[in-house]
This record gives C-alpha cells, structure tokens and sequence, in this order.
C-alpha cells in the first residue's frame, strides 16, 4: 500500500491509511497513519454500527487534514470495549455462500477466477 500512496502522493493527492498496526503499517513506508485500537477484521466497527463507522471515517479524514509531515501517525479516539464480542457475520447469508454451500464443487472454478456459466 505504501507504494501506491507514495506514487498517488507524488501526483499531488495526500493519502492517509487506517491501521489496526501502525508501527508495521509504517514501515511500509506510507505517507500518514491513522491508528485505531479495534479487532482485526472490523477496522471501521462493528457491521451493522453505521453511526460508529462513519465517525472513524470523518476522524480518519479530520487527521488527513491536520496532519502536515509525512511520517505522522495520529491515534484516533476510539477504543475497543474488553467485554465486547464482535458480531462479524452477516444478518443474511451472502448469495455467493449460499450458492458454494450447494454446489461445492464450483469451489474451485471461483478460486481460479473462471466462475461456471449460468444455467
């Protein structure tokens, strides 16, 4: 990633990553760091918490604007309660899953990029 935000920043767009690990972020070389303490796999939030996500999101873009040096990381505001258990599934079963879960042996075609034709 650091390398497309370097080239993205030399065409005069500054660029800034959320990381859940900004020290391994960073030595990416990327231009600006937003961190945020939440599990892996749910960056923005809980699914579902669109009021939490968007609130990472306008903090994430309020440290692109005020982060002047490259090389910057700001810790945004939010923080993971211990007790929480994250809810990471879908309320309804994504239309692919469903469709793997019976006919599994597609499987492999999805994997290789060449779906089966419809019938």
């Amino acid at each position: 990633m650091g390398l497309v935000q370097r080239e993205i920043e030399a065409a005069g767009f500054s660029t800034i990553s959320l990381s859940m690990m900004p020290d391994m972020t960073e030595s990416a070389g990327v231009p600006r760091i937003a961190a945020i303490e939440n599990p892996f796999g749910i960056t923005l939030g809980p699914p579902g918490d669109a009021l939490r996500q968007l609130d990472v999101l306008r903090a994430t873009l309020r440290a692109l604007g005020e982060i002047s040096q490259p090389g910057t990381i700001v810790h945004l505001p939010f923080e993971w309660e211990a007790k929480e258990k994250p809810n990471i599934y879908p309320p309804e079963t994504p239309p692919i899953a469903r469709y793997i879960r019976s006919h599994p042996w597609h499987l492999p075609k999805f994997l290789n990029r060449t779906p089966p034709e419809e019938t």
